[in-house]
């Protein structure tokens, strides 16, 4: 039986030795907010991108992840530009509410099973800094990230970033301080997909040959309805998928979307395609092997795994598998 694929695995550089480290101007804080103190410059984890045209002249530091005294969690970070020419993160670590910020990095707790996503404000703003304009050539900007606080036997988390591949087992410290915010939203707190050898639950699983693995992927839970554009929930489970493509260094991967017989081809195949693209597409960002070739093919309601004549079957249907050599 295959093991369940766990999403603490990724690749991380060895802890560096301290350096020295710019700092950068943190944006005003909103009102009833007590704004951090200076953090430890200190690296306990460090990861370069794979997304970027910087490639690993965009380095991400680890300073601290710690249990602040008010029930929340900081993420303390440098972000390096080792290239010639001054850089733009922009959007890279964020969403379109929070510009050069941090916004999109997530904490994730192995142990439970468990995403955490950014603290948001009241008015739907992240509660973190943000860089000033460009990160120079050869500086480092810092930012820091506000989370729900985790369980507290928990002692490290896997951070993961848009940018980079997932940093593992980043220790969890204390600290006295209390960083306060009197207008904060509830908090965000996921459950991961596992992805097993069964097609139980939500219709996820896998199969796999002696020579072969083939993961099979809901599009309920990839997709809503009629659209082609990933969930956050598929997140995760991408990022499962794009690790064990790296541990196999399988040269091809092929990505087939397939769909139900509601409708008629003439949406069934261009909405299977562009959604096998979408996985196509994440998957490229994720995967650190620079020469996999993707197979890409969206079949409409051709190749069937279940009976669509009840609505179970249908929801086997709707899905897109990946598959890659051992």
């Amino acid at each position: 039986m295959a093991a369940i694929i766990s999403v603490t695995s990724g690749c991380v550089s060895a802890p560096a030795s301290p350096s020295e480290q710019g700092e950068s101007e943190a944006s005003a804080p909103p009102p009833g907010t007590t704004a951090p103190e200076s953090q430890n410059t200190d690296i306990i984890a460090s990861s370069t991108s794979t997304t970027t045209d910087l490639g690993a002249d965009l380095q991400i530091d680890i300073y601290t992840l710690e249990r602040l005294d008010n029930q929340l969690l900081r993420l303390n970070i440098g972000v390096t530009n080792k290239s010639a020419e001054d850089f733009y993160i922009g959007y890279g670590l964020s969403d379109t509410s929070s510009e050069n910020s941090g916004s999109q990095i997530t904490l994730i707790d192995g142990e439970n099973q468990q995403r955490y996503l950014s603290q948001k404000q009241a008015d739907g703003s992240c509660f973190c800094n943000s860089i000033e304009g460009d990160i120079a050539a050869g500086e480092t900007e810092n930012l820091w990230v506000i989370y729900p606080e985790p369980p507290r036997d928990l002692e490290s988390m896997t951070v993961t970033t848009p940018l980079t591949p997932p940093i593992l087992d980043v220790p969890i410290s204390s600290s006295s301080e209390a960083v306060e915010n009197s207008s904060l939203a509830a908090p965000e707190i996921v459950g991961l997909t596992n992805i097993s050898d069964s097609l139980e639950g939500d219709n996820t699983g896998r199969t796999e040959t002696s020579e072969e693995v083939s993961i099979i992927l809901s599009s309920d839970v990839l997709f809503e309805t009629n659209s082609s554009e990933l969930t956050s929930e598929a997140e995760s489970i991408i990022e499962q998928v794009a690790q064990e493509i790296d541990d196999s260094n399988s040269p091809t991967v092929s990505i087939d979307g397939h769909a139900d017989n509601t409708g008629d081809d003439s949406i069934n195949i261009p909405l299977s395609q562009e959604r096998a693209e979408s996985v196509e597409a994440s998957l490229s960002e994720l995967i650190t092997g620079s020469s996999v070739e993707f197979n890409v093919e969206g079949h409409g309601s051709a190749d069937p795994i279940a009976d669509n004549g009840t609505e179970e079957g249908r929801e086997r249907n709707r899905r897109v598998s990946v598959t890659f050599e051992k």
